[in-house]
Formats: C-alpha cells, sequence, structure tokens
C-alpha cells in the first residue's frame, strides 16, 4: 500500500515547483530581452542597409553625371580648339614671313637678366610686332587664360592650345625657344588687365608665386613692358 505524503513534505514539493516556476518565468523574461535585442539589431541592420543602397545608388548617379561633365569638357575643349584653330587660320602670318621662311632663320633664346625689351630680341620692327600683339591679346580669350590671376597658374592645357594656335597664326613665333615671346605679350598683356582691374575695383590682389624683382623685360614709365608699350584693358 502506497504512503501518502505528509503535510511536511507536500509543502516542500509546493516550494520547489514555486522555485521552477519562478525559474522559468526569468529564462522566459530573458529569452523575451534578447529576441526584442535581436529584433532592434536587425532593424538596425536594415536601416544601415537602406542607408548603404541609397549612398550606392547616389555615387553611381554621381559617377554618371561625372562621366557625362568629362564628356561635355572634352567636346567643348575639342570646339574651342576647332575655334582657335579657325581663327589662326584666318589671320595672315606675321613677321618676315610664313612658315617655309621662318625655318630657315636661327631659334633666339630667351635674354637673360633684366631690363631687357620684348620687341628688341624679338628681332621685329613696330608693325610686325603690333600685328602680333593684337593677335595674342584675342588668343588669350579665345584660348579663356584666367587674366585675373598670375601667368604661371594658369591650366597648362589651355597654355598648350594657346601656344599651338599663336604658331599656326604667326609662324615666327616658333623661332623663340619654349615659347618664350608667346609668353612674355601674354603675361604682359594679362598684368595690365589685372592692374586696370584693380585700380577700378572689379578684382583684389592675388600674391604672385614666388614673384622676384629683375630678370625680365623693362618697364617704361607707363607701366607696361618696354617693345610694345603699356596694353590698355
Amino acid at each position: 500500500m502506497v504512503r501518502a505524503p505528509t503535510k511536511k513534505e507536500l509543502e516542500e514539493r509546493v516550494e520547489q515547483l514555486i522555485q521552477e516556476i519562478e525559474a522559468l518565468q526569468i529564462a522566459r523574461d530573458d529569452a523575451a530581452r534578447a529576441l526584442q535585442a535581436a529584433e532592434g539589431t536587425v532593424q538596425a541592420q536594415q536601416g544601415e542597409l537602406v542607408a548603404a543602397r541609397a549612398q550606392a545608388d547616389a555615387a553611381e548617379e554621381a559617377a554618371t553625371q561625372a562621366r557625362a561633365d568629362a564628356d561635355a569638357a572634352r567636346q567643348l575643349q575639342a570646339q574651342l580648339q576647332a575655334q582657335l584653330e579657325a581663327a589662326a587660320a584666318a589671320q595672315p602670318p606675321a613677321g618676315p614671313g610664313g612658315q617655309d621662311s621662318v625655318a630657315n632663320l636661327p631659334e633666339i633664346p630667351r635674354p637673360a637678366g633684366s631690363g631687357w625689351s620684348i620687341r628688341e630680341a624679338m628681332e621685329l620692327d613696330h608693325p610686325d610686332y603690333a600685328e602680333i600683339q593684337r593677335s595674342i591679346r584675342s588668343l588669350v580669350i579665345r584660348s579663356q587664360l584666367d587674366w585675373t590671376d598670375d601667368f604661371r597658374r594658369q591650366d597648362p592645357d589651355k597654355l598648350a592650345t594657346f601656344f599651338r594656335a599663336a604658331r599656326k597664326a604667326h609662324p615666327v613665333l616658333r623661332r623663340y625657344m619654349n615659347n618664350w615671346a608667346t609668353a612674355a605679350i601674354a603675361r604682359q598683356y594679362m598684368q595690365n588687365k589685372r592692374k586696370h582691374a584693380y585700380r577700378q575695383g572689379y578684382i583684389k590682389k592675388r600674391p604672385a608665386p614666388g614673384d622676384q624683382a629683375g630678370n625680365g623685360p623693362r618697364r617704361d614709365g607707363g607701366g607696361g613692358m618696354n617693345g610694345g608699350g603699356a596694353l590698355a584693358a
């Protein structure tokens, strides 16, 4: 015959069951908190994924726009080159003559020191020099050189286009090593335009890169380089 549990045993069993229930409740609460944290992590990761996708889409759009801008810039450069070549072709050669006659003349290096005249160093008379001056002024604008900034800070590609157009318009400019004469006339023109703009208050002065006194063409009393006079803005 099975013995009936005593009151004490029943109380102990009830206490044990209560403890087990409490442990289960704690485990359930811990599991609920862990699930909530996991859901928060998933939501955060989903948000990061959405943001990453948006960034990727924006980057792709920016890349597409950059490619379109690059294509447009190349087309503009090609158009500018065509315009410069057309302008150069429309101008008669200045100086001693055309390209064939220039090929038989010796090259002229840039004068050393300071106080030299551009025109005299180029070995040109006043009419030929004045014609080259007018052409170079026009080509500076057509080549989109930034006359508000120092010549040494100009865009190399634009400078190359400018020098090619100047040599084509005036083959005599091929005589001057490393384009020094073309650069000197252009620099003179741009400096005088800047001075006029400074006086009128159109622009503010910028420090010239490594600008040193001397070692260049001499200046006359009117503020321009000798060998062509001060250039009007």
